[in-house]
């Protein structure tokens, strides 16, 4: 996995959450066009954990861009309720063509196509297996177990799934999960349904392993400094790894 853009806010130094799996699969699409370039034209399937901008931000700029030279159509995976909320209010020829309804310039089928995923239901995605699950931050938001290997939170707030998985399956060896805000914005964080490090914390109680690989990211990027700062204070600094943007995780 290379990420793309591993922050919560896009600034000239951070860019907004997208996930490469493999030069065709790619998580979230809040940074496609200058991470990839013409590569995005190699992607076949795009997976949205939910609705919100600073994870769909490059989808419909992208697929404008390149439309010319997209050959086959472009796959997008979420849940029924994240495809509705994308259809009605960015695909719905107001604020963006419906490329759904356009043809492709020169080959058969539609620009991009839809496609449904139900939580906990396994899927082959191009070269992965991939379950999504709730993860309790907007309409339809979910994360993925990927591969058996990884649990991917996304967007996220308390969510007891992830360490069922992770306690349950000892294959799991690999945890990306986000920390948005310093705890002194906790009301913030639980109104808008983000973690805290003082809310990590208390929810890693709940993993009974010490054997899982831990990954933070989506950092609001004018809260970085007090964030490892407090993660350093309350003892976690040394047991994760903050992602930056051109991180890259192992996934086999």
């Amino acid at each position: 996995m290379k990420v793309l853009g591993a922050f919560g806010s896009k600034t000239k130094n951070s860019q907004l959450s997208s996930y490469l799996l493999d030069e065709n699969t790619v998580i979230d699409a809040g940074n496609l066009i200058q991470s990839l370039g013409d590569d995005f034209l190699k992607l076949d399937n795009i997976l949205i954990t939910h609705a919100h901008f600073d994870h769909i931000a490059d989808l419909p700029i992208a697929i404008d861009t390149y439309y010319s030279r997209i050959k086959r159509p472009i796959k997008i995976f979420a849940t029924q309720k994240v495809i509705d909320i994308i259809q009605e209010n960015i695909f719905n020829n107001k604020v963006w063509p419906d490329f759904s309804k356009i043809p492709l310039f020169e080959n058969e089928g539609n620009t991009i196509t839809f496609h449904a995923l139900e939580y906990f239901k396994e899927y082959t995605i191009g070269n992965f297996i991939m379950k999504p699950y709730p993860s309790f931050h907007s309409d339809g938001s979910c994360g993925y177990v990927i591969n058996n290997q990884m649990v991917f939170t996304s967007d996220t707030f308390l969510c007891y799934h992830t360490w069922q998985f992770l306690n349950e399956n000892k294959n799991l060896t690999k945890l990306v999960i986000e920390v948005s805000f310093p705890s002194a914005y906790n009301r913030l964080a639980v109104l808008s349904k983000h973690l805290t490090p003082a809310l990590l914390k208390s929810e890693l109680e709940s993993l009974e392993r010490d054997d899982v690989k831990i990954y933070i990211n989506h950092l609001k990027y004018e809260f970085i400094d007090k964030i490892i700062d407090e993660l350093k204070e309350i003892g976690l600094y040394d047991k994760v790894t903050i992602l930056e943007d051109n991180s890259e995780i192992e996934i086999v």
